[in-house]
């Protein structure tokens, strides 16, 4: 489907230059430059560097502004095309596949309007063929439609809710702290996975109606035993990609048991700056918690996916609250602060009514269910007429129609994955 795909590549461009010229000129020069040193890059290896530290170099800047000050170009999904620009020059110099000389079927792999801000992170020798052999179905229309609509039941049911309660609690730390503060992290948890997790069903659905597979991001993460589980099953792509190209490089566990666990840290400080300078401790966390989480495993199922919940929950402090500092004494307070009483006293202050608990307590058990039945589930809706399942689609239409939100002060557009 040629003349689709060159519709795909427009909308892509037109798409991003809405959000600032200066962002696609930036996109533009990326894509030139990492297109033109991987031409070169099988007679001048050394090239390969030069797109690569570029690529890396920018990437790092934009993420040390805070601390910086420096004023440079705000480009959109730079966190995501960024990975696979540098993905595509590194796995070219290891001669994993030939550098694509087509500039046109290049510049689709990095604009794919689907991906473009939110991910997931492909690599090129995925995407280039299976964008070639791209074919619409009705299978895969009702398919990836019905996963769309999830997705934004998800994010307008589920954690639009959630973050009316979180940015309540947030803005008053020094008020709403203890138990409130472990309220909003174990929300968050839910918000931020309805939210990100949403996201890709709304990305993966629409490409897959347009007959583009791409890769999964989630896996139930949170039925994980351990950290090593849950970054397994959380953001997959991203994790993925920090194996390959940070983990591994730097000699991975082929050096030893202290190496092996400085190797993990270190790929998780890379992951904790990919997300922003303030992440740091986050990663710093996130990385000693994979390296000993093991020893902390029960024989009981159940009460490592509880425990691995909480911490995981803990953790996610460092994304609600704007600093560090706050974040940790937040995290101190739960333990601190014993003013359990006065939170459910006062929940109803916090921006949702009994009518909006009652459909978010009700949204969560259906995403509780989806997510622990989801293969049978989808063999379900596979096997169904398309009468049925185009009752089922549009059964979730009317579903966020009736129970999203929306309005002054929510802005759909806004994923918080988006901002990394």
């Amino acid at each position: 489907m040629p003349m689709m795909n060159v519709f795909i590549f427009l909308a892509g461009l037109a798409v991003y230059a809405g959000y600032g010229l200066p962002g696609l000129g930036y996109l533009v020069a990326a894509t030139l430059l990492s297109y033109v040193t991987a031409l070169l890059t099988p007679r001048l290896r050394p090239m390969m560097w030069v797109s690569v530290a570029a690529n890396a170099l920018m990437l790092v800047l934009l993420k040390l502004q805070p601390v910086t000050g420096m004023e440079l170009i705000s480009a959109m999904g730079v966190s995501y095309f960024s990975l696979q620009l540098i993905s595509y020059n590194v796995d070219v110099w290891k001669e994993k596949y030939p550098p694509e000389r087509n500039l046109y079927r290049f510049a689709l792999y990095v604009t794919y309007l689907p991906h473009l801000f939110i991910g997931p992170i492909e690599r090129y020798d995925r995407f280039a063929p299976a964008m070639q052999n791209r074919r619409m179905t009705v299978d895969a229309f009702f398919h990836g439609g019905a996963r769309a609509l999830w997705g934004l039941t998800k994010k307008l049911v589920i954690a639009s809710r959630l973050g009316v309660i979180i940015g309540a609690i947030s803005a008053k730390p020094d008020s709403f702290n203890g138990a409130y503060a472990l309220v909003a992290m174990l929300l968050y948890s839910f918000q931020l996975y309805s939210d990100f997790s949403g996201g890709m069903d709304m990305v993966l659905g629409i490409s897959q109606m347009l007959g583009m597979p791409l890769s999964e991001n989630f896996d139930t993460p949170y039925f994980s035993r351990s950290f090593q589980e849950f970054w397994r099953r959380w953001h997959i792509t991203l994790g993925s990609w920090l194996r390959e190209y940070v983990y591994i490089p730097l000699g991975g566990n082929r050096k030893g048991t202290l190496r092996k666990y400085l190797n993990t840290v270190i790929t998780f400080l890379v992951s904790g700056l990919w997300h922003g300078v303030q992440y740091l401790l986050w990663g710093l966390f996130n990385g000693i918690f994979v390296c000993f989480g093991t020893r902390l495993q029960t024989k009981w199922k159940t009460l490592d996916r509880i425990g691995t919940f909480l911490l995981i929950s803990l953790l996610w402090s460092f994304f609600i609250w704007p600093d560090a500092l706050t974040a940790l004494k937040m995290v101190g307070s739960v333990f601190t602060t014993f003013n359990y009483g006065a939170f459910f006293t006062t929940a109803g202050t916090l921006g949702l009514t009994v009518a909006d608990w009652i459909i978010l307590g009700a949204a969560l058990l259906l995403l509780w269910g989806y997510d622990l039945w989801h293969k049978a589930l989808r063999q379900w809706f596979d096997r169904r007429h398309v009468a049925v399942r185009t009752a089922v689609i549009c059964a979730l239409a009317l579903l966020v129609m009736l129970f999203g939100m929306y309005g002054i002060g929510f802005n759909a557009q806004a994923f918080i994955y988006s901002q990394f």
